[in-house]
């Protein structure tokens, strides 16, 4: 089935990212302190011994983790720059893995039925037929079994405390843009930020909704890397106060990312 001019370019712009995403990203202050916070959701969500279906899985960060707790991990992502580099990283691990596949075409994943599915930092924004998505998990994973989404909000905390300064910095365009509700865009790649309430509708013919903790409510933003660099005990003292408040039904909807949690019916 060819792929659509939107999938094209989330390919092209994930290839492009995909040579220094882990330097960038994932080995950061701000990654790791992220990725920590949502391996700790993670951690009472799936056992050892299940199989689980990895949307988006990058460089294999996360199917890493998981095979290293005795959890069979089968990845797939829309990038073949991506998905080579997993593969180098993965290529001792029995329990992975991986193929090149958008999530567009999800019904395709091979090694099915799953115990569960999860999806790290972004990639569902890439999708813009969320009932589409549902379906597929929903034929994919065992009934009773967990679908973990983190999306990344277009509003969190930071950016409630940067909106002054972004407009006083004569940037009213892009402030407006921050707090537009309409996809972003760039070129044939949109981004959407979908709400908690539009997943749960798009999935409740097949998924039960459980919890949508946040994960980085005090933690920043990656593009304020230098500043926790610079300041990493503040940076801690940040991760900390995550860790207490991330679940708070008024801090977690100030978050740079919400984890809905799903079962299936």
């Amino acid at each position: 089935m060819p792929i659509t001019s939107h999938t094209q370019a989330v390919r092209d712009a994930y290839d492009e990212l995909a040579a220094t995403y882990d330097e960038d990203f994932t080995e950061s202050v701000i990654g790791r302190l992220q990725r920590d916070a949502l391996w700790r959701r993670f951690g009472g969500l799936f056992e050892r011994g299940q199989k689980l279906l990895d949307l988006g899985c990058g460089t294999g960060e996360d199917a890493l983790h998981f095979a290293q707790r005795g959890i069979s991990v089968h990845g797939v992502d829309v990038s073949p720059a991506m998905i080579e580099i997993a593969e180098r990283r993965t290529e001792k691990e029995e329990r992975i893995s991986l193929e090149t596949l958008s999530l567009e075409g999800l019904a395709r994943a091979a090694g099915g039925p799953y115990d569960g599915a999860f999806s790290s930092f972004g990639p569902i924004n890439c999708v813009g037929d969320l009932p589409a998505l549902a379906r597929d998990l929903g034929a994919l994973i065992r009934p009773g079994g967990t679908a973990a989404l983190c999306l990344m909000k277009r509003h969190c905390l930071w950016e409630t405390l940067l909106y002054p300064l972004t407009a006083a910095l004569h940037r009213k365009e892009a402030a407006a843009e921050a707090w537009s509700d309409r996809p972003a865009e760039d070129g044939d790649f949109r981004a959407f930020y979908q709400r908690v309430r539009e997943v749960r509708r798009a999935f409740a013919p097949w998924f039960e909704y459980v919890a949508a903790p946040g994960v980085g409510v005090f933690v920043p933003p990656s593009y304020l890397e230098p500043y926790a660099v610079r300041h990493v005990q503040i940076t801690a003292a940040l991760s900390r106060a995550d860790r207490a408040t991330a679940h708070w039904p008024g801090f977690r909807t100030l978050a740079e990312n919400r984890l809905v949690i799903l079962r299936r019916r």
